[in-house]
């Protein structure tokens, strides 16, 4: 039996991210089931197998989806053929990383607590909500690397912007859970991760800088190679990873 393959999208994020980089990209993605979010992993495992009760899965876990997808994998088990990351966000912890990410303020803002969390989430709900394709162009200002190209295609800051009003406006409440889950120190879990992980990395990246992919994959039982893609940001990775896809 073919495998399912579940998408793990970044946070913010939605489904808009597979369709981002044009027609031909998105039909090579058309078998990705988009996994469900919200509630804690151990719900969201149970979620998934209820859908799909047969057969191996394969998980694709971008930026902060690459954090669900680890802490998913350990509560499906053997179903899960293999772990595929793509510009991931791993825990913190692992090492002084916060400073060079681009989604500092919001990692911040949980880490002060639930109240500054928040009042900042509910700044960028009004703005996504009434400006959301401006919201999408200053959180790709100063894009690097490859993705400086996606911060001037006006596709992609489409389907940024819905990615932007689905986090902060219609999923709002599982957007925040899940941040503030990540903040915490989530390190022990990486050991109960034994399923095959690969690793895709942009060497320019500064959502997810390429010393936080290297300090993963090192803390990872199994995994079985970083991939550093030279002159490639976060979402030119996400592309260059869904460009090697299948047909579907």
């Amino acid at each position: 039996m073919a495998p399912v393959t579940l998408y793990f999208h970044g946070l913010p994020g939605s489904a808009a991210e597979l369709a981002s980089f044009g027609p031909d990209i998105a039909a090579r993605a058309r078998r990705f089931h988009v996994a469900p979010r919200g509630g804690d992993f151990a719900q969201l495992a149970n979620r998934i197998a209820a859908r799909f009760p047969d057969g191996p899965f394969v998980l694709v876990g971008f930026s902060l989806g690459a954090a669900a997808a680890l802490q998913v994998a350990p509560h499906l088990g053997e179903r899960v053929a293999r772990i595929d990351l793509v510009s991931p966000a791993a825990p913190l912890q692992l090492g002084d990383y916060l400073g060079g990410m681009a989604g500092a303020p919001v990692f911040r803002a949980a880490l002060a607590g639930a109240v500054p969390f928040a009042a900042l989430t509910i700044v960028q709900a009004q703005v996504a909500r009434f400006a959301p394709a401006k919201l999408a162009a200053a959180l790709m200002a100063k894009a690097k690397g490859e993705d400086r190209a996606l911060a001037a295609d006006p596709q992609f800051i489409a389907a940024l912007a819905k990615s932007l009003r689905h986090s902060l406006l219609a999923d709002r409440a599982a957007y925040m859970a899940e941040i503030r889950a990540y903040v915490c120190d989530w390190r022990a879990g990486l050991a109960r991760v034994h399923q095959p992980v690969s690793i895709r990395q942009g060497s320019e990246d500064d959502w997810t800088p390429p010393a936080m992919a290297d300090a993963l994959a090192k803390a990872l039982p199994d995994c079985t190679g970083l991939q550093m893609e030279p002159g490639l940001s976060h979402f030119s990775t996400l592309r260059a990873y869904l460009e090697g896809q299948p047909p579907a």
